[in-house]
């Protein structure tokens, strides 16, 4: 079951939607469009996407708000940074 998007937790994980399999999804290092991109994710990653808090502003469109993640493109890799909640979704996070 999903939990609706504003409530995320440290126990939640994310998975991609609505981003073209050409296109990435773009961690940026601030919750803003014109902040520097921290990494990118491909729609198809293997890779875990980590909700460390709840998507702000609270009560607002998924297209205006952003949620702070951590990355995990490898096991021994992480990027920290945000990513726009209309192109997350939540999902159970790996050995939950």
């Amino acid at each position: 079951m999903l939990t609706p998007i504003g409530s995320a937790t440290a126990a939640t994980c994310y998975h991609v939607v609505n981003v073209d399999f050409w296109d990435v999804l773009y961690i940026r290092s601030r919750p803003s469009h014109l902040s520097r991109a921290a990494g990118a994710i491909a729609p198809d990653h293997n890779g875990i996407i980590v909700a460390t808090g709840s998507c702000r502003p609270t009560g607002a469109d998924r297209k205006r708000q952003w949620c702070p993640v951590t990355y995990y493109p490898l096991p021994s890799v992480s990027l920290d940074g945000y990513v726009k909640a209309y192109f997350v979704e939540t999902t159970a996070c790996p050995g939950s």
